[in-house]
């Protein structure tokens, strides 16, 4: 029998080691593994390299799986904690999220009480805050007068007041009534939206604000 040349034999190794030879090329491989060391060598490193015991590779789908169950857990927790994340996000912006109500004259009206105390009667559907200012010196038309500004605020949602007694209010068909502090100084009232961070940080003033404000009572 002519010599089978090593190179062809390790090209072989692979096949031969996984038993996909034919019978006639696994003769061919014995017979010559018999008197080749080179080749010989050649077969232990590639038999370890290709050969897994049946009960490694249960045992390493086994672990695969386990991690793979284990990825699918993880990533189903976090995705649930980020769609309840973002339905909270929402729900807090359209319950909890304040716009100012646009000023009309059906909308609130100032009044003097007998006890002479000003009060502000809103006429509005709902409201979600209204905020108040003490009346602060201002001058108007070179006049110097004792001025508080006045605004109310709704929710995207259009929600009732949270205040559960002017909430009350409203089911009884009443309205919405606020006493306006110091009233006794006041010589007038505007309604304006104001915001008193950007005040106190200087990117807005009281006099910016008068300029911008509706007249809705004056002494």
């Amino acid at each position: 029998m002519k010599e089978i040349k090593c190179a062809i034999i390790q090209d072989i190794l692979p096949l031969y080691i996984d038993e996909v030879v034919s019978q006639d090329t696994k003769e061919m491989v014995d017979e010559h593994l018999k008197h080749c060391e080179k080749c010989q060598k050649e077969y232990e490193v590639m038999k370890q390299e290709l050969y897994i015991p049946a009960e490694n590779k249960a045992s390493i789908f086994k672990n695969i799986n386990k991690k793979w169950r284990k990825k699918k857990v993880i990533i189903s927790i976090v995705s649930a904690l980020v769609t309840a994340i973002i339905l909270l996000g929402a729900f807090s912006y359209i319950v909890y999220y304040e716009t100012i109500i646009p000023y009309s004259e059906n909308l609130v009206k100032i009044e003097k009480q007998n006890d002479n105390q000003l009060v502000s009667r809103y006429f509005g559907e709902s409201y979600a805050s209204v905020n108040e200012t003490h009346p602060m010196l201002l001058e108007i038309d070179g006049e110097k007068k004792n001025v508080s500004f006045i605004f109310y605020t709704q929710t995207i949602a259009k929600s009732p007041s949270r205040n559960l007694i002017n909430n009350e209010k409203h089911l009884n068909g009443q309205e919405d009534i606020s006493a306006l502090p110091e009233s006794e100084k006041i010589d007038a009232v505007y309604y304006v939206d104001y915001d008193v961070e950007k005040i106190t940080a200087g990117k807005d003033s009281w006099d910016s604000i008068l300029e911008r404000a509706v007249l809705i009572w004056e002494k």
